[in-house]
């Protein structure tokens, strides 16, 4: 019983590492992402060649980078981004649409080259009234870059309010990076209002071989110290 005790100690021991990820990438503002030669990395992820283009209508509607908070997300083999932002607009007094467009893209590489991506998700929580529209269009390419994307590697997934579209994943069989462009806005229309406070993407990655076996010998502690407790 002893012995079976100890051993569920040590795989007690071990799971926060198994499910939160080391991250070099900070909990700041985009700008920061911005700097010359920036690159971070949340596990055996790194994201790496940010940039951030605003636009907006009227001008001087537009989100600055000092304006995004980024916060990385460690849940291990499903790292990612959450962006959150105030975007928001209304009708204009002279009812003319208000148009908020943020357009930020990186790439995301595994640190050891194995091909273990398998899966980008789209998130946010956009709201409208009226006339107003909220989504987000994201642009990817597998194993290239985006401007020179070969067919078949390229792609586009959106999240959208109105209809009331959230979530949007794409799953791949198993790459080495993905270049992602998500063009995020927000427009008021003739008569209404739109906004999007947070945008979220994750990238799923295959478990490696020694994971499982961390995960199987667990699940086998607990079983072998329950019989135990039951004979005793």
């Amino acid at each position: 019983m002893k012995t079976a005790i100890i051993f569920l100690a040590a795989i007690v021991s071990a799971a926060p590492a198994v499910m939160a990820s080391t991250t070099t990438c900070g909990n700041t503002t985009l700008d920061q992402y911005l700097m010359p030669n920036f690159t971070c990395i949340s596990g055996n992820l790194m994201f790496s060649n940010f940039a951030y283009s605003p636009s907006a209508n009227p001008s001087g509607l537009e989100i600055p980078a000092s304006s995004i908070h980024v916060t990385p997300i460690t849940n291990t083999l499903d790292e990612g981004f959450q962006f959150a932002g105030g975007w928001n607009v209304g009708t204009q007094p002279d009812g003319s649409s208000a148009i908020q467009d943020s357009v930020i893209s990186f790439t995301v590489s595994t640190v050891n080259g194995s091909a273990s991506l398998e899966d980008l998700s789209l998130y946010f929580n956009g709201s409208f009234s009226g006339t107003g529209l909220s989504s987000v269009t994201e642009q990817y390419c597998a194993n290239g870059d985006l401007a020179t994307c070969g067919a078949g590697n390229s792609g586009q997934i959106k999240v959208a309010n109105p209809p009331g579209n959230f979530t949007d994943p794409i799953n791949f069989n198993g790459v080495t990076s993905i270049s992602i462009s998500k063009d995020i806005s927000v427009a008021s229309g003739i008569g209404g209002t739109a906004n999007i406070s947070q945008v979220i993407n994750t990238f799923s990655q295959i478990p490696e071989p020694t994971s499982c076996l961390l995960l199987g010998t667990g699940l086998l502690g607990l079983g072998l110290l329950r019989r135990r407790s039951l004979r005793s």
